[in-house]
């Protein structure tokens, strides 16, 4: 196997490890966000007859909301994080290529 054909199968390899771990990364948001979703849909429906003031249920589902942001959130960071690591990937191996093939050229 040449230099070149290496370069590109460590690029491939490390690019869909990355793709994996975005998938990871989208299937633990959607988890999370069901089970925020469950616990609210659960204690609305436990709840309702037993409280005296709707307040309390309206503080509870607002820390639910809070907890869906925070999800969210950590999601885009983690989002931008990796589609970074794939943009400094991408150019490296770009710039690896552009070495070889001047190297290439220069023989």
């Amino acid at each position: 196997m040449n230099s070149q054909q290496r370069l590109e199968d460590d690029y491939l390899r490390d690019k869909r490890r990355l793709e994996e771990k975005d998938e990871m990364l989208f299937h633990q948001k959607r988890k999370g966000m069901q089970a925020l979703d469950t616990i609210a849909e659960a204690s609305h429906y436990y709840l309702r007859d037993f409280a005296p003031d709707t307040m309390h249920i309206r503080r509870g589902m607002d820390g639910l909301e809070e907890m869906r942001a925070e999800v969210e959130s950590l999601h885009r960071k983690e989002q931008r994080r990796l589609d970074d690591e794939l943009e400094d990937l991408t150019s490296n191996y770009r710039r690896q290529q552009s070495m070889r093939s001047e190297k290439e050229e220069s023989l």
